[in-house]
């Protein structure tokens, strides 16, 4: 429907002329540097055939990373778009009915921020229009073959065809709004489906990591190659496969923020610093007791050390999660608001403020306070805008913020209060219940990550138990050392050391990246990562001791020592 499509660079933003003096030279550059560094190397040190192949490897990926980019930037600039259509299509349908012509009404879209990477697409349109005098519909068209995203290409083109065919603006774009938000919903759900495919894929390659880890555990006492170093290539591969994993959700899920940027007030702030406090001081202690107290007298695995220390911190990310729920919870009760404000407005005729100081003595749940708080603020005819500022803080909700000033705007510039208020609860009321599904589908995935991070630290563990009763048997066997060596390989008791603390930290690391996974799938705040961190590293915890604690049973039956020492063999 957009027609033939602009080029590559067109589509993702970036004129030639940045491409090559910030991405192509520059790689091509790095390319050479790191290939005359790779070959003075390969002449200075006896490098095997192997390994200089896969040095030969890396000047390429420079070169990889030029092709790639521009393919990169169209995706992520495709995803944003399409997370913005909803209020660049409430945006534009209000302001429609305002007392704007159409350059400014495009001028005011072409401004706002929140907008992006709209509104920079938008100033096309605007210059096209004001600038070069040509008609709304060729610039819509120019604009909609330079667009990454389907949807904003489709909606172009619709509203470039209506415009030729004589509709009004107006009447169009309210129409307009059951489509877009139609799009709008297969493609958030298109990403949830994603999320829940993506949990396959994930099982699958943490498995593959797990199976690679017991190998790299186990493999060098036959092989004889060197535990230490085959645990930190381990490590790194964990790395780059968890972080691969956290980039996929992050540019794969649709932007649904539930804080507002400016949400942490007063009253938030005293909280969260009381609860950064409260686990601050409950981490301190949790220190001392561990260090001075339970790890003298107990020999408890690190593990199990780390996740007592980290607990208190799950304490800041209740904290976190509460004030997540509030937000949310007046998220819901703000459609039924604006329905009424708008309805009350067009039908009184009265100012704002009258209008609000009647709704202010109504419940609408706890939203009724910021409601009387608003009403307060636009009483004293001070700022309007401001005051609508306050009142999206004191709710502390992106959506809030952003369509509270929607409606501020466009009643300001004389919309239509009740056909404003229509479109606004109706694209609200869609937003939360997509939200509901996201929030539905994020439940099932952290289930996935709970129940894999138990597994690989009782998969590890275990592996961990059998090299360590391997060298405990070898230990016990009368047998000279040279004939044991050329049957097993055994690690000496720092390399078995220095690999436990990798593997504790391959473990932490999963914790880790799991729980910043976790936090990019649902939108919400950072400080709710406190949280998840603190239970993945119980379960991590749980599942090593209670792996290293079944093996080192499993492993202590006399059929399995009398089993080993005879395929060493030695006949007792």
């Amino acid at each position: 429907m957009a027609g033939e499509k602009a080029g590559v660079l067109a589509q993702s933003g970036v004129t030639i002329r940045e491409y090559l003096r910030k991405i192509l030279l520059p790689s091509l550059l790095a390319s050479i540097v790191t290939f005359v560094a790779i070959a003075f190397l390969g002449r200075l040190l006896p490098i095997p055939t192997f390994v200089s192949y896969a040095l030969y490897a890396i000047p390429l990926l420079p070169m990889l990373y030029a092709l790639a980019y521009p393919y990169a930037k169209i995706s992520s600039k495709r995803v944003q778009i399409n997370s913005k259509i909803p209020f660049f299509a409430t945006y534009f349908a209000v302001m429609s009915t305002s007392d704007v012509s159409r350059e400014e009404l495009i001028w005011n879209i072409a401004t706002e921020k929140i907008l992006e990477p709209i509104a920079s697409d938008m100033k096309k349109v605007y210059y096209l229009m004001a600038k070069l005098h040509r008609s709304m519909p060729e610039a819509l068209r120019f604009l909609s073959k330079r667009t990454p995203s389907k949807v904003f290409a489709d909606f172009l083109e619709r509203l470039a065809y209506s415009l030729d065919s004589g509709v009004e603006l107006k009447d169009y774009l309210l129409q307009e709004q059951e489509t877009v938000m139609d799009d709008y919903e297969t493609f958030y759900e298109g990403a949830l489906y994603d999320l829940d495919v993506f949990k396959e894929v994930y099982s699958s390659l943490i498995i593959s990591v797990v199976f690679m880890v017991t190998f790299v555990i186990i493999g060098p006492i036959i092989t004889g190659q060197d535990v230490g170093t085959l645990s930190l290539f381990m490590f790194i591969l964990v790395m780059i496969t968890e972080v691969g994993v956290m980039l996929v959700i992050k540019y794969r899920m649709p932007e649904d923020k539930i804080w507002s940027e400016f949400a942490m007030n007063a009253f938030r702030k005293s909280k969260i610093m009381r609860g950064v406090l409260i686990s601050l001081i409950g981490s301190i202690i949790a220190v001392f007791v561990t260090r001075f107290i339970i790890a003298p007298r107990f020999n408890i695995p690190i593990l199990i050390q780390l996740a007592i220390i980290t607990s208190p911190l799950a304490y800041l990310g209740k904290v976190f999660d509460r004030e997540e729920k509030s937000i949310m919870l007046k998220d819901e009760n703000f459609p039924a608001f604006m329905r009424s404000l708008s309805s009350s407005l067009a039908a009184s005729g009265a100012s704002l403020s009258l209008v609000l100081k009647y709704l202010s003595a109504h419940d609408f749940g706890v939203l009724t306070r910021d409601i009387k708080n608003l009403y307060k603020r636009l009483s004293m005819r001070i700022d309007n805008r401001k005051s609508w500022r306050y009142f999206a803080i004191d709710t502390g909700s992106w959506l809030i913020d952003i369509f509270s000033d929607i409606f501020n705007k466009s009643i300001s510039l004389g919309a239509d209060p009740e056909y404003v208020g229509t479109v606004i609860s109706r694209n609200f009321e869609r937003l939360i219940r997509l939200r509901r599904k996201r929030i539905q589908t994020v439940s099932s995935f952290k289930g996935v990550i709970y129940g894999i991070t138990g597994a690989f630290a009782f998969s590890v563990a275990s592996a961990f138990q059998v090299t360590l009763y391997m060298n405990k048997l070898s230990s016990n066997l009368e047998i000279q050392g040279d004939f044991l060596q050329n049957v097993l390989f055994l690690p000496s008791e720092s390399t078995i050391q220095l690999t436990e603390l990798i593997l504790v930290a391959i473990l932490v690391t999963h914790c880790l990246i799991s729980s910043l996974s976790i936090k990019f799938a649902d939108g919400g705040h950072f400080g709710n990562l406190f949280y998840y961190f603190a239970v993945l590293m119980w379960l991590a915890a749980l599942g090593d001791y209670i792996g290293g604690f079944v093996m080192s049973k499993m492993m202590s039956f006399a059929s399995v020592s009398s089993l080993l020492v005879w395929s060493s063999g030695v006949v007792p």
